[in-house]
């Protein structure tokens, strides 16, 4: 089993951009935006069963659910991070848990490499009678403050993984055919490497489109990010935009910069518009990007406007509607 890329960035190497605006959102596709088909899946396929129900507190905005690990009656607090795709903990719970270290794997992360240690064949309880068996989890030295490590995409490896934001619920089941709720969006995604993908269409000031793969990424505490390589690919810097305001983000000696404001739509394919969100753009250099490199990351301040459903095994996303606001 390849390892985690546990947020590379661990969202605390990028910088937490509170941007406060009103922004509306609306169920409309975009000027130019075909509607994708969803993946087609034989209509025998059983109804989706659900498993369990875990309770969530919502932190900062962030999704947290309380987890044991192995046999210690010690709850720990985790992050929901879909923009991993595996666990990591606190290195310094390794010893009070009970942790073996197994191994050592290479890591990226912004501005260069690192050893990882992993303990494998963990098993995750997520309420009194439903685990998950198998599971290596990544150690690394620091985690955001007041959280014990976050648990990624492999909580969907089997599962599709439902969040009600309004019932703070987190909900399980297995792979099957789903509810045909009429108010149900329904997006396509992108898998790559370890990683879900939305496909979105960017305009900072009405001049020009963007379209690229952006990380559906619970874990980061902003709006909306575009990396490096997709501003200078589009020159997005050059369309208009006007910046309120600069900042920058630093690891391992690398200073990258970031300017910060609106954008004037963002549209997910097949039929979601938001209007005058914040996006902060990442102007440093696209050294050691490639093609498969994703775009940029929408986070947990966008998701949160919808419950939603992520299931895997058809590479959808369902957004619904929500009841309350936060």
């Amino acid at each position: 089993m390849s390892l985690m890329k546990i947020k590379q960035k661990i969202k605390r190497l990028l910088p937490t951009l509170r941007l406060v605006a009103v922004a509306a959102v609306v169920a409309a596709p975009c000027a130019g935006q075909a509607a994708a088909p969803a993946p087609l899946l034989p209509d025998s396929l059983a109804p989706s069963v659900q498993k369990t129900v875990i309770p969530f507190e919502l932190c900062e905005g962030h999704i947290v659910i309380p987890v044991r690990l192995n046999g210690s009656g010690a709850v720990l607090r985790l992050l929901f991070d879909t923009g991993a795709d595996g666990m990591a903990l606190r290195r310094t719970l390794a010893d009070s848990l009970g942790l073996e270290l197994t191994y050592r794997q290479e890591a990226s992360v912004v501005g260069g490499k690192v050893q990882v240690p992993i303990s494998a064949a963990n098993t995750v309880h997520l309420t009194d009678s439903f685990a998950l068996a198998g599971q290596p989890i990544a150690l690394f030295p620091t985690i955001k403050r007041g959280l014990d490590g976050v648990i990624g995409l492999n909580l969907a490896a089997a599962h599709v993984v439902s969040v009600d934001f309004d019932k703070r619920q987190l909900r399980l089941s297995a792979f099957g055919a789903p509810q045909r709720e009429e108010e149900a969006i329904v997006v396509p995604i992108i898998r790559r490497r370890g990683l879900a993908l939305l496909q979105g269409t960017l305009n900072l000031a009405g001049k020009k489109d963007a379209v690229g793969n952006f990380i559906f990424d619970t874990g980061a505490a902003y709006h909306l990010i575009a990396f490096s390589p997709f501003v200078r690919k589009n020159r997005l810097l050059l369309t208009g935009f006007q910046p309120e305001g600069q900042a920058s983000t630093v690891s391992m000696g690398h200073a990258t910069p970031v300017f910060y404001g609106k954008a004037r739509t963002f549209c997910l394919t097949p039929g979601v518009a938001f209007t005058g969100i914040p996006v902060a753009l990442q102007a440093g250099s696209s050294a050691g990007s490639s093609e498969h490199t994703p775009d940029g990351s929408i986070g947990i301040h966008l998701i949160r406007r919808f419950n939603f459903s992520i299931d895997l095994h058809r590479k959808e996303l369902r957004l619904f509607p929500r009841n309350v606001e936060d």
